[in-house]
């Protein structure tokens, strides 16, 4: 009986984390590799909301809000490019023969940043003040 390999799943985030490494081997000044694309969307639909969330909950320690913050998006970045330290080659491997067009990877990093600053006006503009 031969040994079975141990099957991998692939999921959505792996393939925006694709995206931004091939756009980072297809434009070598890039700055934006899979980690930084990846890490857009987590927060901009995880991180952001929660921030938002914890403001408008815990108002009353708000000074210490922002440091806890940071400590969170730092440690966030650093995991997920531990994650793809390991991952990666296997995720390029899974999606090599798969196309890449420059003008999705551009607009996937716009999607990221356009529902940032929509989050950004609708807190701004729903949340009353004081």
């Amino acid at each position: 009986m031969k040994r079975q390999e141990h099957k991998q799943r692939f999921y959505l985030w792996d393939y925006l984390w694709w995206y931004g490494e091939r756009w980072k081997q297809v434009r070598r000044t890039s700055r934006m590799d899979g980690s930084f694309l990846l890490y857009g969307y987590i927060v901009s639909l995880i991180v952001l909301p929660l921030i938002f969330l914890s403001f408008r909950l815990l108002s009353d320690i708000a000074m210490i809000l922002p440091f806890v913050w940071i400590v969170i998006a730092l440690a966030g970045h650093s995991w997920v490019q531990r994650i793809y330290r390991r991952r990666g080659k296997t995720v390029l491997k899974h999606y090599a023969k798969r196309s890449f067009h420059e003008a999705v990877a551009v607009l996937l990093f716009l999607l990221s940043t356009a529902i940032m600053f929509f989050l950004m006006y609708c807190y701004e503009y729903y949340i009353p003040k004081p």
